[in-house]
């Protein structure tokens, strides 16, 4: 019986190993499909190269950014604006998502608030930003936080809704108050999904920095891709959106990673 459930378990490994690898090589396929096109475009049909730079230009570009340190200031820049806007939206997005997903009576009263901003354009908010808090600092975290935080209380409070309903029925066979309720059983209960939650709002954070530094910035990833369209360095722009690509798939790797590691039940 032993040697049979160990040579299932080898078996689920392989087959796990395999679908790994199997993935990992279509993507690489992915990659080298892209590679050809853009090759193509640039060298036999020949697209105006404001359009379409070589890949040899963006290469060239991507690594006087790198060397001259022009990119790793603006993502600085950029990284702090969204870890202040991310970290305010958690503070603010957390509470309130559990509180509204435990409360049948406080969902259905920011039913009013936090649905429609969800499909409201945050573009359309600019100009009011802007007369409230001018065109500084202040104005971009806000920016993101609006951008992002009703995203955060949806994902949070459906996270909370999808809890088993046998957890709650127990706890209240205990007669658990609301607070204990919340800290030992709703928030250790709903964290991976919440912490999923964190890591979508971080991709939608990248998003709408771009947005955010385009306004009277003089720094940042955002501010750095404007300048270079405006100077029609499509390569500078290209080599830039390739960078920040980067930094939002490894932010989101390293989330990923803390999330199996700390958060995985």
């Amino acid at each position: 019986m032993n040697i049979l459930i160990r040579d299932l378990f080898y078996k689920f490994m392989l087959i796990n190993d395999k679908e790994k690898m199997y993935g990992k090589i279509m993507v690489a396929v992915g990659f080298l499909v892209l590679l050809i096109v853009w090759f193509v475009l640039s060298y036999i049909i020949k697209i105006n190269r404001i359009f379409l730079p070589t890949p040899l230009e963006v290469s060239l570009s991507l690594w006087n950014l790198i060397v001259s340190g022009k990119f790793f200031i603006n993502f600085l820049y950029s990284f702090v604006r969204i870890f202040l806007a991310t970290l305010i939206s958690v503070l603010i997005g957390v509470p309130l998502g559990i509180l509204i997903g435990y409360s049948f009576n406080l969902r259905k009263l920011m039913l009013v608030v936090t649905e429609p901003m969800r499909y409201l354009p945050i573009t359309a908010l600019i100009p009011l930003l802007i007369l409230w808090l001018g065109i500084g600092e202040p104005m971009k975290i806000i920016f993101l936080v609006v951008g992002i935080v009703f995203y955060l209380i949806s994902m949070v409070s459906n996270s909370v809704q999808q809890i088993k309903k046998e957890y709650l029925l127990v706890a209240r066979d205990f007669c658990l108050s609301t607070k204990e309720m919340i800290l030992k059983v709703i928030w250790p209960a709903s964290l991976p999904q919440i912490w999923d939650s964190i890591i979508v709002v971080n991709g939608i954070g990248w998003t709408y920095m771009v947005l955010a530094e385009i306004i009277n910035a003089r720094n940042g990833l955002g501010y750095m891709i404007s300048i270079a369209g405006r100077l029609q360095r499509s390569d500078e722009v290209f080599a830039s959106l390739l960078l920040l690509t980067l930094v939002a798939l490894s932010l989101d790797k390293i989330l990923r990673f803390i999330k199996g590691k700390y958060f995985n039940w």
